[in-house]
């Protein structure tokens, strides 16, 4: 088939499926499907549940390592997990921020998530206050040592990105982000849902 012709087809049925796209769109879309091969479900193969595990166990495994390598450089700041430093991230950019809605929008139970909020107010990173208009919650912002103790971190992390990334280019990235970007909105529904948290602010 002319490949001009193929194009074409390709972009009606994208038009049809998406009647606002642009053209950028319908690169992105078309290149994907490019690099991942569609394979339906049949009736004989069933869902490939294979492939299902496959990115669990990578995005589980791609999980432990980045943990591991980023404390490398986050221990001679003070800090115990990666966790402490996303909290002082989200709260600068935040501030002042209720420590419920902090901890739930990292997914962390609130046990843990306040022991780890004190361990910061202890530490001179975070200031705890009562929330004026609602007695039963408490605020928190950020302290100056906590704001150097990010750009601290930004600073050590690019080191890590460097040394984990490698050579990876700025647009597989991207496509890693479209892609997963979906399902973790959809997993984070079913957080929220359960834990009956309706999130006040976007996650930064």
């Amino acid at each position: 088939m002319n490949k001009t012709l193929a194009i074409m087809q390709e972009w009606v049925g994208f038009e049809e499926q998406n009647p606002a796209g642009s053209i950028a769109d319908f690169c992105k879309d078309y290149l994907k499907k490019q690099q991942v091969p569609v394979i339906p479900d049949t009736e004989d193969s069933g869902p490939d549940y294979a492939c299902r595990y496959a990115l669990t166990k990578v995005i589980n495994r791609l999980s432990r390592l980045w943990m591991f390598f980023t404390m490398t450089e986050m221990k001679p700041m003070g800090l115990t997990s990666f966790d402490e430093f996303l909290f002082l991230l989200t709260v600068q950019k935040t501030e002042p921020i209720r420590k419920k809605d902090l901890i739930y929008m990292h997914f962390i139970e609130i046990s843990s998530g306040i022991l780890m909020i004190d361990r910061l107010v202890k530490k001179g990173l975070l200031d705890e206050r009562t929330d004026e208009l609602d007695k039963r919650s408490r605020l928190v912002t950020i302290t100056a040592k906590g704001k150097k103790v990010v750009v601290d971190g930004h600073k050590a992390l690019d080191t890590v990105y460097s040394d984990l990334y490698g050579d990876m280019p700025e647009s597989a990235m991207l496509v890693c982000l479209e892609q997963l970007g979906p399902l973790l909105d959809r997993i984070a529904k079913k957080w929220n849902k359960l834990k009956k948290f309706q999130p006040t602010l976007n996650d930064v």
